[in-house]
C-alpha cells in the first residue's frame, strides 16, 4: 500500500495520501473511498464492519442461492434490485410493469431467523429503521417515537407486487425510504438518486401532513 510505504519513507508522501492518513488518524472514512463508494456517515470503525456485513451478505447469496428476506443496504443501487422484483413479477403473470407498484405489508417479526421461506409474490425487506416515528405493533401503525428515541428499528417488510388500481392509500402514510439520515442526494447517471431509495406506504392513524411536519422516514442504516 502507497500510504505505508510514504509512513516509512520510500514512497513519496503526496496530498492525497496526506489526507487518508489524517482520515485514519480522526476515525473517518477518507473521501477518496467515499467518492467511488455508497452513501455512508458511520465512522472508519464502522464503516469497515458495514462493508465486511455487505461483502458476506452478497457472498451467501452468490454460494447459497437467494436469501429468505433481502438486506436492502447491501446494494448498491436499490433501485434495480425493485425493479428487477417488479419485472419478476410482470413475466409471470403477463402484465405491463408500469400498471405495477408495491403494497407495503409490515409483518409482525423483526430478525430474519424468523424467516422461513421467502414469499411467493414479491420479496421480504429487513434491516430498516425509523426515524421520527416508530411502528407500533398492537395498533399495526405508525405512531410517535417513545421519549428520547429519535430512532426506532423496524420490522421486516413484505413488499408486494399488485396492480397500481388496487392499491389503496387511505389511511397510509406514504413515508420515504433514504439510504443515510441526509435527506438530500445527487442524480446519479442512471437518473435516480444517490440516497433517496422510493416510497413506501405505511400505515397510520394520523394524517399523512402530520408525520411529514415531523421529518419521518425510513433509512437503511443509523449514522454510528
Amino acid at each position: 500500500m502507497n500510504l505505508e510505504k510514504a509512513i516509512a519513507g520510500t514512497f513519496v508522501m503526496s496530498m492525497d495520501l496526506e489526507k487518508m492518513f489524517d482520515s485514519f488518524l480522526n476515525g473517518k472514512v477518507p473521501m477518496n473511498w467515499t467518492s467511488v463508494g455508497y452513501p455512508c456517515l458511520k465512522p472508519l470503525g464502522s464503516w469497515m464492519k458495514d462493508l465486511i456485513k455487505r461483502i458476506e451478505f452478497i457472498g451467501n447469496w452468490l454460494y447459497h442461492g437467494p436469501p429468505n428476506s433481502s438486506w436492502i443496504l447491501s446494494f448498491f443501487f436499490p433501485q434495480g434490485f425493485m425493479t428487477a422484483t417488479m419485472q419478476t413479477y410482470a413475466r409471470k403473470n403477463l402484465v405491463a410493469i408500469d400498471t405495477l407498484a408495491f403494497k407495503t405489508n409490515v409483518m409482525p417479526i423483526y430478525t430474519t431467523d424468523q424467516v422461513n421461506a421467502r414469499p411467493e409474490t414479491g420479496v421480504y425487506m429487513h434491516g430498516l429503521f425509523m426515524q421520527g416515528a416508530r411502528w407500533d405493533e398492537k395498533k399495526k401503525c405508525v405512531d410517535d417515537s417513545f421519549a428520547g428515541v429519535s430512532i426506532a428499528e423496524f420490522p421486516i417488510i413484505w413488499l408486494e407486487p399488485i396492480l397500481d388500481e388496487d392499491l389503496k392509500l387511505d389511511k397510509q402514510f406514504t413515508c420515504p425510504l433514504y439510504k443515510t439520515s441526509v435527506r438530500a442526494g445527487e442524480l446519479s447517471t442512471t437518473g435516480h438518486s444517490t440516497n433517496f431509495v422510493m416510497y413506501l406506504a405505511i400505515p397510520t392513524e394520523k394524517e399523512q401532513e402530520y408525520w411529514i411536519r415531523r421529518g419521518t422516514a425510513l433509512l437503511c442504516m443509523t449514522d454510528d
